[in-house]
């Protein structure tokens, strides 16, 4: 199910524990992309359970905010920061099991504003947990003079935003 999409690139010294490949503690997200969806496949490993092999709700949200924030990184081609996330769990999600995470656009409210949808589906083809949110959008000036990013991984990152436009 990988027709039309390709890998978003990341940073090889990014800590993001969502989706840091420098980060030895984190879930090393890989995202695919395409003009409508956002992706990723991974397995939740045994250590993140919460009660007899179930992934933790926090490792569940964990999952569907970094996929809804790479989606709308990736489909608004901006830099972005969560506001407000809901989440709904529906069926329980194991550890072990090899799982699709996936983000869409529902409505983009404004140049500084979308909503995004999010998914894990198990390898049954099932729904397990649905989220929405919103993420505010901003330019690269903005990232700028909010002083949290270095200038260079602000420029690096932007150049990962413009590779695939």
């Amino acid at each position: 199910m990988t027709k039309n999409f390709i890998q978003i690139p990341n940073m090889d010294h990014n800590m993001c524990f969502g989706c840091g490949p420098a980060n030895k503690d984190g879930l090393k997200m890989t995202f695919f992309g395409n003009d409508d969806l956002v992706y990723s496949e991974m397995t939740v490993p045994g250590h993140m359970i919460g009660w007899q092999g179930v992934v933790h709700g926090g490792i569940l949200s964990t999952l569907l905010d970094e996929v809804m924030s790479w989606g709308s990184i990736f489909l608004t081609r901006r830099f972005i920061l969560t506001k407000t996330m809901t989440v709904n769990y529906h069926k329980p999600v194991f550890a072990g099991d090899k799982l699709r995470v996936e983000s869409s656009i529902e409505n983009r409210n404004s140049e500084r504003e979308c909503v995004m949808n999010g998914r894990i589906i198990n390898s049954k083809g099932e729904l397990c947990t649905s989220s929405a949110g919103t993420f505010a959008i901003f330019t690269v000036d903005s990232m700028k003079k909010m002083g949290f990013m270095s200038e260079k991984d602000i420029n690096d990152f932007q150049a990962i935003i413009d590779a695939h436009v």
